[in-house]
């Protein structure tokens, strides 16, 4: 496995382009044993990275995020995991924590960066976050996809629509600027995907406790109102070292976002 992985990031030319790379893959590769197990009877594949993955979305992502659909056994789901990435020849590391709402993981890759030569730090690790979300907002809607890159996937995840409404939920609620959140944002008005309303509003009551019924006007008025006290300095330095074309930098502008919220139809 490690001379494939060789192979495939030796077409890159900095060690930065090599990690998101090698990261994707890996990501690619634990959604593939995710399915071999069945574990998409369980969850559903959801976040930034379900729409790379999924849709093609041009910058990178970090981590795996899911929802719970039915309950799963968060220890043994990591321990087949762990077990399968050590068949394919990795060390792996795995920490873990669980709390009422959200079990989330660290996988680590030990050796890795040293061994593709990404890193000359011996002790960077190359880890990717799994986190589940085992109380998602209802009102949800699922679809299965097969995917054909690396591996051929087959994957339950939220619709476009559900996935945006995840994405919009983060714009408006979420209590620190991550500029991946307006990156998804420009992208899912500019493909001119309609929200999925009724699990927008249960996510603002869940995270917010207030009831909001939200329409179209109601949503752009709260997107403007955010926009106000955005930081776009934060949100333009933070996705920097995720985007594939680094000429999009100049799109992430206040102006730029207001202006698309205000047309938007």
């Amino acid at each position: 496995m490690k001379e494939v992985l060789q192979d495939k990031i030796s077409k890159y030319k900095t060690n930065s382009e090599k990690y998101n790379y090698l990261r994707e893959y890996l990501q690619l590769l634990i959604l593939k044993i995710i399915e071999e197990k069945g574990y998409f009877q369980n969850i559903a594949f959801v976040g930034g990275t379900a729409v790379r993955i999924l849709y093609d979305l041009p910058r990178f992502s970090e981590d795996l995020d899911f929802s719970s659909i039915k309950k799963l056994n968060f220890k043994d789901f990591l321990t087949n995991i762990k077990k399968e990435l050590e068949l394919y020849g990795f060390e792996i590391e795995i920490t873990f924590k669980e709390t009422k709402t959200v079990k989330n993981s660290f996988i680590k890759f030990k050796n890795i960066l040293q061994e593709l030569n990404i890193t000359n730090q011996i002790d960077q690790k190359l880890s990717i976050k799994i986190e589940i979300d085992s109380n998602p907002p209802k009102g949800y809607e699922l679809e299965s996809t097969i995917i054909n890159k690396e591996f051929l996937i087959q994957i339950r995840h939220y619709t476009k629509s559900s996935l945006f409404s995840g994405k919009l939920h983060a714009v408006l609620c979420r209590k620190f600027t991550k500029g991946r959140d307006y990156y998804d944002l420009l992208w899912f008005i500019t493909k001119k995907i309609q929200p999925n309303y009724a699990q927008l509003a249960n996510a603002y009551f869940q995270t917010e406790n207030k009831k909001l019924n939200f329409t179209f006007p109601i949503l752009k008025t709260k997107l403007l109102e955010r926009l106000t006290s955005a930081n776009f300095s934060i949100i333009s330095k933070e996705i920097q070292k995720f985007i594939i074309n680094p000429q999009e930098l100049k799109y992430y502008q206040k102006d730029i976002y207001i202006n698309q919220i205000k047309n938007w139809d």
